[in-house]
C-alpha cells in the first residue's frame, strides 16, 4: 500500500513538474511567435505607424478618475486637393518655341492681311540628358629673350590636383550615391554605355575618398559647430565594413550621428567600429545642454556629467504598443493595453501640431495647460497597469518596462518650448543611410567608412538648411581648395552662411 501511495506521489510530482515545463515551453513559443511576427512585418510590411483606431478600449481597470476617450478631434482630416496641372516653377528657364501659320494664310478671304490678336501659351516640361565635356585648363608662359626666369599664369586650385575630375563631375558622384542611392559600380556602368567613358567603381570610390580625406578640416569645423548647438538629437545606425584589421567582414559597425536643433542646423555623423558607451562620450565631449535619443543605455554614461540633460522619445515609446497593435499573433489583452496606450500618446502629438509654428514661451505654456494632464493620466495609467502586462509577458510587458523605465525622460521636453517630443528630426537624417545601404550594401575599408560619414554629414546638412545638396557640393569643392591655399577662414563656406545666390 506505501509502494503504491509512493508511487502516485512521484506521479503526480512528474505530472505537476511537467506541466510547468509545458507552461514555460508555451510562453516560450508565443514570445517566438511574437519575435517572428515582429521580423516578418519588419522585411516585408509597410512600415508605416499609422493605426486604424476604430477598435474598441476597455478601460474596466482603471481607476474612475482615469479617463481616456477616442476623441474625434484627434482624428486628422485630410482633405484633397482638386486636380488640374501644376504651375510649372518660375525659376527654371523658359525656351520660347513658336508655331505660326504660313504667310498665305495670313491673308483673309477678302484680301485683307489678317493681325495678330493675342498670343496662346501651354507649357511642357523638358529636360536636356547629362552630357560628358572635357575642360582644358590652358596656362601661358611667358619668358624673356634676356634669360629672366619665366612667368606662367596661375591654375585655380583644385580638390583633387592631378587628378581628371572636376568639382561638377564629382559632385555628381557623391549625389547620385548618398543622395540617391545609386551605387559606384552602376554609376561606373552607366558612364560607360551610355557615354562612352570608361570609368570603374575603383576610380571613383577613391575620388570619394581622398576628396573626403582632404575636406576633414572642414568636417571638424562642422563638428565644432554641432558641439556649440544647446539643443541636440542623436541616433546611430549600422554599417557594415569588409575589410578592418582584427574584425570580420560580419560584425557590425556603426555610423553615429548628432544633428543640431537651435543654434547651428548642422548634422554630423561619426564613424565607430563599436556601439559601446565611449564613442558617444568622445563625439558628445565638451556639449552642454539638451540631448535627445532613444532608450539605448549606452548614452546613460554620457549624461551623468550633470552638464548634458537627456530627453527620451515619444515616438519610441508609441512605437512598441503600436508593433502590437499590428501583430498578428498578440492576444486581445495586450492589444487593448497596447491601444489605450497609443490612444493617449496621439493626444500629445495632437497638441504639438497644433503649437508647432508657435515661438518656444507660449509653447511652455500651452504644454503646461493641455499636455501636463494626459501626461499625468499616463502616469497613473502606466502605474495602474504595470504588473498586469508584466503577467501577460511578452511584447506589451517590454513596452511597459521600456515606457517606465523612460518615463522621467519623456516629461523633459515639458520644460522647455525649444524641445521636441521626439528625435524624429534625427532619424529622418538616418534613414537615407537606410536606404542607400540596401543598394551599396556596405563598406570596402575604414576610409571608404570614414568617407561615408563626411559626405552624409555635407549632404544631410545641406538639406537641413535648405540647399539643394549637388549645387552646394558643387560649390563647396570648387571654393574650398581656394579658400586652403589662401588660409581664409572657412566660416562662410558653412551651409547656413552659404544662399541660393552663392549657388547660381
Amino acid at each position: 500500500m506505501k509502494s503504491e501511495l509512493m508511487s502516485i506521489e512521484k506521479l503526480l510530482e512528474i505530472i505537476e513538474k511537467q506541466t510547468e515545463e509545458n507552461r514555460a515551453q508555451q510562453k516560450q513559443i508565443a514570445l517566438l511567435q511574437e519575435k517572428i511576427d515582429y521580423l516578418i512585418r519588419q522585411r516585408f510590411c509597410s512600415k508605416s505607424e499609422k493605426i486604424n483606431h476604430n477598435q474598441p478600449t476597455l478601460f474596466d481597470d482603471l481607476p474612475e478618475k482615469i479617463e481616456v476617450t477616442e476623441d474625434e478631434e484627434i482624428e486628422i482630416a485630410f482633405t484633397r486637393k482638386k486636380g488640374g496641372r501644376r504651375i510649372p516653377p518660375k525659376e527654371l528657364p523658359r525656351v520660347r518655341v513658336e508655331h505660326d501659320i504660313t504667310e498665305e494664310e495670313k491673308l483673309c478671304s477678302c484680301g485683307e492681311r489678317m493681325f495678330r490678336i493675342k498670343e496662346i501659351i501651354s507649357e511642357q516640361y523638358d529636360i536636356t540628358p547629362a552630357k560628358f565635356q572635357i575642360i582644358q585648363n590652358v596656362r601661358f608662359q611667358y619668358g624673356c629673350r634676356c634669360g629672366a626666369k619665366p612667368k606662367r599664369s596661375p591654375l585655380k586650385p583644385f580638390i583633387l590636383p592631378r587628378h581628371q575630375v572636376t568639382a561638377s563631375f564629382l559632385a555628381t558622384v557623391i549625389v547620385q550615391k548618398f543622395e540617391d542611392a545609386i551605387p559606384l559600380h552602376r554609376q561606373a556602368k552607366i558612364y560607360k554605355n551610355r557615354f562612352g567613358v570608361p570609368f570603374t567603381d575603383t576610380t571613383l570610390s577613391s575620388w570619394t575618398i581622398k576628396a573626403a580625406q582632404r575636406l576633414s578640416p572642414f568636417i571638424d569645423l562642422l563638428k565644432e559647430r554641432l558641439l556649440q548647438n544647446e539643443y541636440i538629437q542623436a541616433d546611430e545606425t549600422t554599417l557594415q565594413v569588409l575589410k578592418e584589421k582584427g574584425r570580420k567582414a560580419t560584425k557590425k559597425s556603426y555610423l553615429w550621428l548628432g544633428t543640431g536643433e537651435d543654434r547651428y542646423k548642422v548634422v554630423y555623423l561619426h564613424y565607430a567600429n563599436n556601439r559601446n558607451a565611449q564613442t558617444p562620450q568622445r563625439l558628445f565631449e565638451g556639449f552642454t545642454g539638451f540631448l535627445q535619443t532613444d532608450g539605448y543605455p549606452g548614452y546613460n554614461q554620457l549624461v551623468k556629467n550633470n552638464t548634458i540633460t537627456q530627453l527620451g522619445c515619444w515616438a519610441h515609446a508609441r512605437r512598441r504598443f503600436a508593433d502590437i497593435l499590428k501583430s498578428s499573433v498578440s492576444d486581445e489583452g495586450s492589444k487593448e493595453l497596447a491601444n489605450e496606450a497609443v490612444t493617449l500618446i496621439k493626444k500629445l502629438y495632437k497638441i504639438e501640431k497644433e503649437i508647432k509654428e508657435k515661438p518656444p514661451d507660449e509653447k511652455k505654456l500651452i504644454r503646461e495647460e493641455k499636455a501636463k494632464p494626459i501626461i499625468d493620466t499616463i502616469e497613473e495609467w502606466k502605474e495602474a497597469n504595470f504588473f498586469k502586462a508584466q503577467a501577460m509577458g511578452g511584447a506589451i510587458a517590454r513596452a511597459f518596462v521600456y515606457l517606465n523605465n523612460q518615463f522621467n525622460k519623456l516629461c523633459v521636453y515639458m520644460g522647455d518650448g525649444r524641445l521636441h517630443i521626439d528625435n524624429n528630426k534625427a532619424e529622418n537624417h538616418i534613414r537615407p543611410i537606410a536606404l542607400g545601404r540596401k543598394n551599396w550594401l556596405f563598406a570596402t575599408s575604414v576610409e571608404g567608412a570614414k568617407a561615408v560619414a563626411v559626405w552624409y554629414s555635407i549632404v544631410e546638412s545641406a538639406k537641413a538648411n535648405g540647399l539643394e545638396p549637388y549645387r552646394y557640393l558643387k560649390y563647396l569643392m570648387g571654393e574650398y581648395p581656394v579658400y586652403v591655399s589662401e588660409g581664409r577662414d572657412l566660416e562662410p563656406l558653412l551651409p547656413w552662411n552659404v544662399n541660393e545666390k552663392d549657388l547660381a
